[in-house]
Order: structure tokens, then sequence, then C-alpha cells
């Protein structure tokens, strides 16, 4: 039985490698993901399909790139801190921060918990 530790490293593993199939593998049929982005706000997908059908159409990057900093676990708990970047399918750049926090159980993620910031986001001053 993997530790959550081990299970955190091989998600970040699927996200650099834009593995997205594999991740899907990863969760529970009945997964919530909410996630409270600065540029589109509160959005929950539930179950497998919503969260497999998320990057159809023109909103994601076609390719992104992962860098993962403070990963934080408590029992069947993880918090990962990550920076993303990426190509728009109109060509520009996207940049983003985010903190992810996954709940697992019997080694399936049932929850993921995201807080996204837009790196491409004007300041208004």
């Amino acid at each position: 039985m993997p530790t959550t530790r081990e299970l955190i490293s091989k998600i970040n593993k699927i996200f650099e490698e834009n593995k997205i199939e594999e991740f899907i593998t990863l969760l529970s049929d009945d997964i919530v993901w909410e996630m409270h982005s600065s540029s589109t706000g509160h959005t929950t997908l539930s179950g497998k399909n919503e969260i497999k059908n998320m990057g159809a159409g023109d909103k994601l990057p076609k390719r992104m790139f992962f860098k993962f900093g403070t990963i934080i676990i408590d029992g069947e708990k993880a918090s990962v801190e990550c920076t993303t970047s990426g190509e728009m399918p109109d060509g520009s750049q996207y940049k983003g921060f985010s903190c992810d926090i996954y709940h697992f159980s019997d080694e399936k993620v049932v929850r993921i918990i995201s807080y996204v910031v837009d790196g491409n986001m004007q300041s208004s001053n």
C-alpha cells in the first residue's frame, strides 16, 4: 500500500509528463474537485468524466509545465504548492500559481481543493 507521499509523488510526475489519462486512473469514481480561481471564479467538477473533459475547448494551455514547491502531508491529506506555465491555444503565454489539497481514501483521490492565481492578470494600479 503506497503512502500519501508516494501517491503525491506519482501524481506530480504524471502532471510533469502530461499523462492526464493516467491521472484519471488515480481518482475515485465520485471524485469532487473544487477550484477557486482568480480569473474564472469557483468551479466544482464531480466525477471522473467531468474531470476528464475539463480540458476540452480553448480555456487551458495546450501543454502545461509544472514546478512543484512545498508539499505538506497529514495522514491521507496532502497540500502541494505549484507554479505552472504553458502556451494557450491562441499562442499567448500562461503563467499561474496554485495550491492543491488532495484527500485520499483507499489509494484513490476522493477530493481536491485548488486555489489558483492567474499570473497573467494585470494589476489595476
